[in-house]
């Protein structure tokens, strides 16, 4: 859907921008067609970008084989964190992700790569029996997940109150 956005904001500048070249003292609706386009354009290509670097806190793992999700399934207080490399909302979710474990340092943040490891997702959705779904996030209290959620349900605020 990225790709599909990021073409309308720029047939959106060229339509705009040819009206004002069209008729320049119309050029106010246009030119606020172009700005809209151009918010458009940088808000595709910013959730594009790359979560930050994972080793920069120290309570993030990624879930790379069975050993690391079933310690992470076993946890005391952990979240873990279904990512889509594919997915913008997950782009956004990963960031409230990353700082609620700045804020907490205390608790394991285990994320794992859905398009990457679909094996070991398919698992969590076995072992929890909640239907997968991406972005997701569980918390893992005494070995038991006490709550999920899943896509823009997921901010800093609702872990946040899960840690309390």
């Amino acid at each position: 859907m990225s790709a599909a956005l990021l073409v309308l904001s720029v047939v959106g500048v060229m339509f705009f921008g040819g009206k004002m070249l069209a008729n320049p003292t119309d050029w106010l609706p246009n030119a606020l067609g172009i700005i809209g386009c151009l918010v458009l354009w940088t808000r595709t290509s910013t959730t594009r970008q790359a979560p930050r670097d994972m080793s920069s806190i120290a309570s993030l793992h990624e879930i790379n084989d069975r050993h690391t999700l079933d310690e992470a399934l076993a946890s005391d207080h952990a979240v873990l964190y279904k990512h889509s490399t594919r997915c913008p909302v997950s782009s956004y979710v990963i960031r409230e992700v990353h700082q609620f474990a700045e804020a907490h340092p205390d608790w394991d943040i285990y994320i794992l790569k859905v398009v990457e490891r679909r094996a070991l997702s398919n698992a969590v959705a076995d072992e929890l029996g909640v239907t997968h779904q991406s972005p997701q996030a569980f918390v893992i209290k005494q070995g038991a997940c006490v709550w999920h959620a899943s896509h823009s349900d997921i901010t800093e605020e609702r872990l946040d109150a899960q840690a309390a």
